[in-house]
């Protein structure tokens, strides 16, 4: 079974601490466009909620990715009072992540590694022969796109005696090599450590 893009995203945000906020709240008077620009811009649409003067609307919006923008398409009257709540992320959109994940699959290739990993049209990423990624090795393209993106951000063991820790100061390129030998020397069980704020 192919392991999604979506899964592989939670475990980037966990380990470069990019997790969701749900305080998301911009609130509107109504003039005489419907089209309300968000205030953050890494916003999630699941969970976002719109009332008009204190009642939830269900339907009669919509939200583009696109524009960061609730549109309104339900009757609107001037002075009417306008509320979004939704979650968010501070640093990185979906959409960035997936690209990040999609470059590092040929981190894989270039390791000679026994499978060859890319991402279909549907987000997932699988592998050619149907061979698709185990839950381990979709761990593995979690952590080493998350060196990629946060090098310094990143605590992990595999197996007993391979831990990188926050303070490397080693360049992320070794940092993903490393990880990427250790791996393929020993398929080890990976632990994501904890980290004390």
């Amino acid at each position: 079974m192919s392991v999604s893009t979506s899964k592989i995203i939670n475990k980037i945000r966990g380990l470069i601490k990019d997790l969701l906020k749900s305080d998301g709240r911009n609130a509107f008077e109504y003039d005489n466009d419907a089209s309300f620009s968000l205030s953050e811009s890494y916003v999630s649409s699941t969970g976002m909620q719109v009332f008009q003067n204190g009642t939830e609307l269900s339907t009669g919006w919509n939200y583009s990715t696109t524009t960061n923008k609730v549109n309104i398409t339900s009757s609107l009257t001037k002075g009417d009072n306008i509320l979004v709540t939704f979650g968010f992320y501070a640093k990185y959109s979906d959409a960035e992540i997936t690209s990040y994940i999609s470059a590092n699959l040929t981190r894989f290739t270039q390791k000679k590694y026994k499978k060859t990993f890319y991402m279909n049209d549907s987000d997932h990423v699988v592998a050619l022969n149907n061979q698709n990624p185990t839950e381990q090795e979709g761990d593995i393209i979690a952590l080493i796109t998350a060196i990629d993106i946060d090098p310094q951000n990143i605590n992990v063991r595999i197996g007993n005696d391979f831990t990188i820790s926050a303070t490397e100061t080693r360049a992320k390129s070794e940092l993903i090599n490393d990880v990427l030998n250790e791996f393929m020397r020993s398929f080890g069980v990976i632990d994501f450590l904890e980290v004390e704020d």
